[in-house]
């Protein structure tokens, strides 16, 4: 029998699985609090002296930057704020790779990875503000992509000790382009700054024989044909606000789609079981025919105590490849 490692490894090579690998259950995250990008679950400040803070009303929720907090409004002074620290000389690890060991007992069936938490764009909308971050690159060009190639570099400089150290199998890196309706930038912006940038990162892993998927929120229809041509090996988030039918039509071999569950079901206070259940259902008839499907939350975990157990569940048991070929249950 098939361990959920194996499974999800024949996910990534683009076949079909034997069942839908449920990413919570398939795979576990590697936890590394010495490299900080964002507290979290507690309040405090991260690595470039940015202070977050829990909101006390909804403490299940990740942390926000403290209201007021932003530390410059120039672009092109960036570098006098974002010193890139240099994790691959001064951390340890070697420690870390033996608390790994520890933490990823189970090593042998299910895969690792590790979460870069606040990608370029959303990095300079928490040091500048939303609505500053958004103006930057109409401020200054050249300083604009002076930063995100800069963020790329130090980014990349981290996976080949991961690698060595750690033996992840796969890297999420953390960017939300979109929101609900649009992206917060227009495809071809993000062209100029951010497709070369994200090649690199995606290279740089496949060349230590790391898998690059790209978590981003929101709606980014417009530019999943790019991150195919760049080599992403998997979009997550999947948000049903994307035109998914197509992009499983037109992409469905060459992008693994990952998450697709939405969160206004599962991050709803008053979602029954059922819904959520149904939801995961839908997930897979939309996208898994053939493979290059795996499920969670589109935003890896709900807010809501219990949901996921309910949605890898459902996962497990619906989400059986010679059983859904047998019934016919693909979307046409």
């Amino acid at each position: 029998m098939l361990t959920e490692r194996e499974n999800m490894e024949i996910c990534w090579n683009h076949e079909e699985p034997e069942w839908v690998p449920m990413i919570n259950t398939a795979a576990q995250m590697i936890i590394t609090p010495e490299i900080n990008d964002r507290p979290l679950f507690m309040s405090g400040a991260d690595w470039s002296g940015l202070e977050w803070e829990l909101d006390p009303e909804h403490p299940n929720l990740m942390t926000h930057v403290k209201p007021g907090g932003e530390r410059f409004d120039d672009i092109t002074a960036w570098r006098d704020f974002l010193q890139f620290p240099d994790y691959r000389g001064t951390l340890d690890w070697k420690a870390m790779g033996e608390r790994t060991k520890a933490m990823w007992f189970k090593k042998n069936e299910l895969q690792g990875y590790y979460v870069g938490n606040l990608g370029a764009f959303e990095r300079i909308c928490a040091e500048m503000g939303h609505v500053t971050g958004l103006m930057a690159p109409y401020d200054d060009e050249e300083a604009y992509q002076d930063y995100v190639n800069a963020y790329a570099d130090w980014r990349i400089s981290l996976f080949e000790p991961m690698k060595e150290y750690l033996d992840i199998d796969f890297v999420m890196m953390h960017d939300d382009w979109g929101n609900e309706k649009s992206m917060f930038m227009s495809p071809e912006m993000w062209r100029q700054y951010y497709k070369e940038p994200e090649r690199r990162m995606a290279e740089a892993c496949h060349e230590l024989g790391i898998h690059y998927m790209h978590h981003s929120c929101g709606y980014i229809t417009p530019i999943v044909g790019d991150l195919v041509e760049i080599g992403v090996d998997s979009w997550h988030s999947v948000q049903p606000n994307n035109d998914l039918h197509m992009l499983k039509q037109t992409y469905g071999n060459q992008i693994i789609f990952a998450g697709g569950v939405a969160p206004a079901v599962t991050d709803r206070e008053d979602s029954t079981e059922e819904e959520i259940r149904a939801e995961v259902r839908r997930v897979i008839d939309d996208l898994g025919r053939g493979g290059g499907l795996m499920a969670s939350s589109a935003v890896m975990f709900s807010v809501m105590p219990n949901v996921d157990e309910i949605v890898d569940d459902e996962g497990k048991k619906y989400g059986n490849y010679a059983a859904l070929n047998a019934a016919n249950k693909w979307t046409a």
